[in-house]
């Protein structure tokens, strides 16, 4: 945490304070996964942080464009919504299902939006592992999802 004040300061250059002290939180977590740091981790730190706000930034634009989508073509009301609402309802609880390692794994895919390349520098892993994870991680997702919506009906 030597070097929190300096990340803080760069991600505050660019961000908001409550985004910026995200950006801090994700970059130690990176850190911590990581271990060991290189010879200059103030510098290291900093690349992180500059990886982690442009994630930031595509996942934003990613958000912005499917609200300007959903504006643009609106879903009527009715059956088709909350037949939807439902699903997403079973979803959650099938991830809440999940061994927390799938769990962080779903996450880094789809709320991080990571690749599955990003996703093994994130867990510190090789992209060969990390793309066995995926695939674990989605299978069992997909198992629990299709128990619970077999339950359900």
């Amino acid at each position: 945490m030597a070097h929190a004040s300096a990340v803080y300061r760069y991600a505050r250059s660019r961000l908001p304070a409550a985004e910026a002290e995200d950006v801090v939180a994700e970059v130690f977590a990176v850190a911590w996964r990581k271990g060991e740091l290189p010879d200059n981790p103030r510098a290291w730190l900093l690349g992180v942080a500059r990886r982690v706000m442009a994630n930031q930034v595509r996942a934003q634009q990613r958000r912005n464009a499917l609200v300007e989508r959903v504006r643009a073509h609106p879903v009527p009301a009715g059956q088709d919504g909350v037949r939807l609402v439902g699903e997403l309802d079973e979803l959650r609880r099938a991830l809440a299902l999940l061994r927390p390692a799938d769990r962080e794994v779903i996450a880094l895919l789809a709320a991080a939006e990571l690749s599955t390349a990003e996703v093994a520098q994130v867990l510190g892993c090789t992209t060969a592992t990390a793309a066995t994870r995926v695939h674990r991680a989605r299978r069992r997702l997909r198992a629990v999802y299709e128990q619970l919506t077999e339950e359900g009906s």
